[in-house]
């Protein structure tokens, strides 16, 4: 199981070391070791045999489900981790030749028990979709990872898995966000995926994350391999939000002795905000000019109207992120409303 606590990306190099060979016997202690496993899938452990390790090392680890390989990751100071932080486990040691071997070989048993597992479930009739098999390192737990729109009833189908293969049997049910995970890839960007390179958990994402940091295109856009949201949206997301704390959002009407004027566009980089008039003029404040400006008006001069900017797929149709995709939010209210007014 994967540890709750652990959803914190450690890529601060002044707290990570690339081995610990040259860190004394003492210290080594200090260090936590982050090692991936199949999928992606990340753990931290403690180091109290104070081995030297180094990233990309192959070791054996002690785990909830029992013992585990997996290859380093990172190694950090553990002190940079919470103070209630629960470590996944121990390394016990560094993997050797005939560890590696029985890897390989478990790899291999694993896209076998892929093919008669996806034959298994047709047979049984069941509308599911096997991804991906993890065959723990001791052989005592094969984990299989599928999608499926719904609920589904395999017991009959765990039953007849327990029996051919001799073992604990592990039947779960992941979404979309984790297959990509699982799959891997490459991202619009060029680099791989974040969810299947270092994010340890995901975050909620939506389309207002877009709008604050100014990127008005199609949400399609900003659809990542897994067909949601791409989690980067959030990496600055924060920092939008603190420099447009005090400013109005974006829609909003300035109400002045001139007339009225729209806020349209914030340009963080240049530090400006971009207002415009009943008659289209544009006009161009910096940021501290504007909140002097806006506190000199009356009160109730600003009248929040909702966003009114010239984005075609972010104002008309607005986008709302579920389970099973994307929904048009403000389609499905008109519907409702046209529905109830034949209903009366």
């Amino acid at each position: 199981m994967q540890n709750k606590n652990n959803n914190k990306d450690f890529l601060n190099l002044e707290n990570s070391v690339f081995t610990t060979h040259d860190i004394s016997e003492e210290e080594r202690i200090l260090y936590a070791i982050e090692v991936e496993f199949k999928g992606s899938r990340k753990e931290v452990h403690k180091n109290p045999k104070k081995l030297s390790l180094r990233v990309s090392d192959y070791v054996l680890v002690t785990t909830n489900g029992g013992e585990d390989m997996g290859k380093v990751k990172n190694i950090y100071r553990s002190s940079i981790l919470a103070e209630d932080f629960q470590y996944d486990g121990e390394v016990i040691r560094r993997s050797n030749a005939i560890d590696l071997r029985r890897l390989h070989e478990n790899r291999k048993i694993e896209d076998q028990i892929l093919i008669d597992s996806r034959k298994k479930a047709k047979k049984y009739g069941l509308d599911m979709k096997f991804l991906d098999i993890e065959y723990k390192f001791d052989r005592r737990k094969l984990v299989f990872f599928f999608t499926a729109d719904g609920r589904v009833d395999f017991r009959e189908l765990v039953k007849n898995l327990a029996s051919e293969y001799r073992t604990r049997i592990e039947l779960r049910q992941i979404g979309v966000r984790d297959e990509a995970r699982r799959v891997g890839g490459i991202g619009m960007c060029g680099r791989e995926t974040c969810c299947s390179s270092f994010l340890k958990s995901f975050s909620p994402i939506n389309v207002s994350m877009a709008r604050d940091q100014n990127l008005f295109i199609k949400a399609e856009k900003f659809s990542g391999l897994c067909g949601k949201l791409m989690c980067c949206l959030k990496y600055e997301h924060s920092f939008y939000l603190e420099h447009r704390k005090g400013l109005p959002e974006p829609g909003t009407i300035i109400k002045t002795e001139k007339g009225d004027y729209l806020v349209t566009i914030y340009d963080i980089f240049n530090n400006t905000i971009t207002i415009q008039s009943r008659s289209g003029d544009y006009i161009t404040y910096k940021r501290d000019d504007f909140i002097e400006y806006i506190s000199k008006l009356p009160q109730n001069s600003l009248v929040k109207q909702g966003v009114k900017e010239n984005d075609n797929s972010l104002d008309d149709n607005i986008l709302e992120q579920n389970d099973n995709g994307y929904k048009k939010v403000r389609d499905n209210q008109n519907r409702e409303k046209k529905d109830s007014k034949r209903s009366n």
